[in-house]
């Protein structure tokens, strides 16, 4: 009767919910649905059924970060799936992170859940031993699986536009006939349910009875937290084409009623940034939902410097993202600086260090890592980085695959919703609705305090943006400040989609790096690769498989 610690696990009768194709639910569905309703730890096994779909981007696209299709990283092998969204061969025919199948699978489980287990009393079972702690837990399940479902609609939103929008369970003819609703219909959808389920759900996960503060389960915050994305993306020029102010005031309160309530949820930013990307990221005063991956090693080995024991070195920082960080006293970084040039990484934004791995740099364990030209982890060694540079947030490195030594495995939970997105978030949209430093009636903050709020974090420390900032200018400083600030956590792919702004990322720059015959070395930035862009990849194609399968589903514009 205990709830269940660990969300993803595996489901012993896990065909029960399995759709054969597109919404299909299938005879499969229904298979001893009344034995299953009757007992109680099943429906809980349900309702985690819907959280196991959760993305976890430390996965990601057949093992690659989504950043690695952005200007901030590069997969080092061409091979891997995520080059298709640069190197021009993604098309309907070949996909990549194609989830249209498996969120429409989510909803269907959702939709099972919502008509089939809620309101049951489990009569029988109402004299067991922590029957009160098992029941109360079950009256949030309905919320917390109507917030996955509209979690699920907004990933499906924001890389297709208009999708079918259903809320029952669908035969299969049923579901080969279904149209696309619109984009406003998907996104009130999404926003109105955020807000209904908030009233019902606990302020804390850790007001459940047998729950953990884990931030692994849906609580008031973690639908406003949706809300605050939702509303924001809702108002950004991707779907926002005639700039509608009330859109970006709707995204201010949103977020502006999270962070009201931050202090109550148990929210605030985190003193030390790599508190936010360790084993116990999930125990963080930060972390809103988390994935859980749990104990292992795979991301070390995936993303450790080539040269390194079982060190693969798939994702690798470029230059543009290096660049991006501020020089200590809050001054751009340029390659144009005799000073700077000579020494790139020192006096810069803390974060920096704490996110990639440079030359120079003790990484893993005490040894410097070389990343210049005939340095042990640099080029000509095969598979070596193309950007002088590896990843090291979200990586553990007190891993080791050191012959003779143990190699231990760790925690890993990737951040879905953190609390420097909200005030992020909502700087963005009061900039936006107020300029940056206006408070507005009924709100605690302006824009411009509430982007120094993260930059003022104690092992960060950056100076705070000045008042007197023209919008633009504020604008763009604040894009900056989300890239630095969210670098490999899944923002920067969506971001410059809701900016409209993927021209940002058409040329890729590494830095070149030689060792002179005295020791020391030279650095300079040299242009990788320039990707060949068009309007059409701001939405991701229908495949041709699922089109075949419903003749309902028209193609986004320029994938034919």
């Amino acid at each position: 009767m205990k709830y269940i610690k660990i969300l993803m696990i595996a489901l012993g009768f896990g065909s029960l919910l399995a759709g054969c194709d597109f919404l299909d639910t299938g005879e499969s569905t229904y298979y001893d649905k009344n034995e299953t309703l009757y007992e109680p730890s099943r429906v809980s096994q349900l309702c985690t059924q819907v959280y196991s779909y959760l993305p976890n981007g430390l996965s990601g696209i057949s093992g690659a970060m989504h950043d690695a299709a952005t200007d901030d990283a590069v997969h080092v092998y061409q091979t891997a799936a995520i080059q298709r969204f640069v190197n021009g061969t993604w098309s309907p025919n070949y996909t990549v992170d194609d989830v249209f199948a498996e969120y429409y699978k989510a909803i269907h489980d959702a939709n099972f859940y919502l008509e089939n287990c809620v309101g049951l009393t489990f009569e029988d079972w109402k004299n067991s031993d922590g029957f009160q702690d098992t029941y109360k837990s079950y009256l949030n399940y309905q919320y917390e699986v109507r917030f996955l479902r509209a979690f699920y609609y907004f990933e499906l939103v924001k890389r297709y536009g208009s999708v079918p929008l259903i809320t029952k369970t669908l035969t299969k003819q049923e579901a080969n006939q279904v149209s696309p609703s619109s984009v406003e219909d998907i996104f009130k959808f999404i926003i109105n349910e955020c807000t209904e389920v908030a009233t019902f759900l606990p302020d804390k996960v850790t007001s459940l009875p047998g729950a953990k503060a884990n931030m692994q389960r849906v609580s008031k915050g973690v639908a406003l937290a949706l809300k605050s994305r939702a509303t924001l993306y809702w108002a950004s020029p991707l779907f926002n084409k005639d700039n509608d102010e009330t859109r970006w005031k709707a995204a201010a309160e949103a977020s502006n009623e999270l962070i009201s309530k931050a202090s109550d949820f148990g929210y605030a930013l985190d003193a030390n940034y790599r508190n936010l990307f360790g084993a116990t990221n999930n125990q963080s005063p930060e972390m809103i939902l988390c994935r859980p991956e749990g104990k292992g090693t795979r991301f070390e080995a995936a993303n450790y410097p080539m040269g390194v024991k079982n060190g693969s070195g798939n994702t690798c920082p470029t230059e543009n993202l290096v660049s991006a960080y501020e020089m200590k006293d809050g001054s751009r970084f340029d390659w144009n600086n005799p000073a700077h040039a000579a020494d790139p990484y020192s006096g810069r934004d803390p974060r920096m260090k704490m996110t990639i791995v440079h030359n120079g740099m003790k990484w893993p364990q005490k040894v410097a890592v070389e990343t210049f030209v005939g340095g042990k982890n640099g080029q000509p060694l095969l598979n070596a980085t193309t950007t002088g540079y590896y990843l090291k947030k979200y990586l553990n490195n007190q891993v080791t695959f050191e012959t003779g030594k143990t190699t231990n495995s760790f925690d890993h939970n990737w951040v879905i919703f953190r609390y420097a997105e909200i005030l992020l978030n909502y700087a963005e949209a009061a900039c936006h609705a107020y300029g940056p430093d206006v408070v507005p009636a009924g709100h605690a903050l302006s824009a411009l305090q509430a982007v120094n709020r993260v930059r003022a974090r104690k092992d960060v420390n950056m100076p705070a943006f000045p008042k007197g900032m023209s919008k633009a200018d504020f604008l763009a400083r604040l894009e900056n400040e989300r890239r630095v600030e969210f670098a490999f956590e899944d923002h920067r792919f969506w971001d410059l989609r809701r900016w409209k702004e993927l021209q940002q990322m058409k040329d890729i720059y590494k830095v070149n790096i030689r060792k002179k015959s005295d020791g020391t070395m030279t650095y300079a930035k040299d242009k990788l690769v320039s990707y060949d862009l068009s309007d059409k990849l701001y939405f991701y194609p229908f495949s041709n498989a699922e089109r075949y399968k419903n003749k309902n589903l028209h193609q986004n514009p320029d994938w034919e």
